[in-house]
């Protein structure tokens, strides 16, 4: 049940996320999820940036207890894949909630600070440890559960987040401002699958404890 309970996080943890992008849309002004980049909403010297911080961080500790439901449900023995997604999606949550807190984001033209250097780190680590444990999941729950349409779905996903998120440095590059669209079409993808992950996990919890 401590579990089931768990993978809610997976369930609430993109509902607060995008809490933080309709809240933080609406009262940031000259704001465009067009254009502008996520994480300027929380960036350094925004005047929001105490309460969407905070919606931030809630979104980033059901993502970490999400992670944990997993990798206590799915031993390394049991899944070897299934597991390091798991590890992978609580690294996920706790880079999430330092981007979004200690580390804002510098705003563009100002000097980077120490904040603003860490803040680009481990938002490139993040997106390469997504573009890993989408595979991994996907194939450790066919493995396990013969999940194939969520095999297929995962690929899919995975397909969205190179195609659109390998083009934002053209958009940089050009001047293209549709930085924020591609962004949100990238992280979007992504939050659909954990969700989707999350329901099925739900759903089927009760199979999975008689196995």
């Amino acid at each position: 049940m401590e579990r089931k309970f768990m993978y809610y996080g997976g369930i609430l943890s993109p509902i607060f996320f995008v809490l933080v992008d309709i809240i933080g849309g609406m009262i940031t002004p000259d704001y465009s999820r067009i254009i502008n980049a996520v994480s300027e909403l929380t960036q350094a010297g925004s005047e929001n940036i105490y309460l969407l911080s905070s919606l931030f961080f809630i979104s980033a500790v059901m993502g970490i207890g999400f992670g944990i439901g997993i990798v206590t449900e799915f031993s390394y023995s049991r899944s070897k894949l299934i597991f390091s997604g798991g590890i992978l999606i609580i690294i996920n949550g706790i880079f999430s909630g330092l981007t979004g807190t200690i580390f804002p984001m510098d705003p563009f033209n100002v000097d980077i600070t120490f904040a603003g250097t860490m803040h680009i780190i481990l938002t490139a680590l993040n997106a390469l440890m997504i573009m890993l444990l989408i595979p991994m999941m996907g194939i450790g729950f066919y493995r396990e559960r013969q999940w194939v349409s969520f095999r297929l779905y995962s690929i899919i996903t995975l397909l969205i987040i190179v195609i659109f998120g390998g083009s934002t440095p053209v958009l940089m590059m050009n001047d293209i401002g549709l930085l924020g669209l591609f962004e949100r079409i990238v992280i979007y993808s992504y939050l659909l699958w954990f969700f989707v992950l999350a329901f099925k996990l739900i759903r089927d919890h009760p199979a999975m404890e008689m196995q």
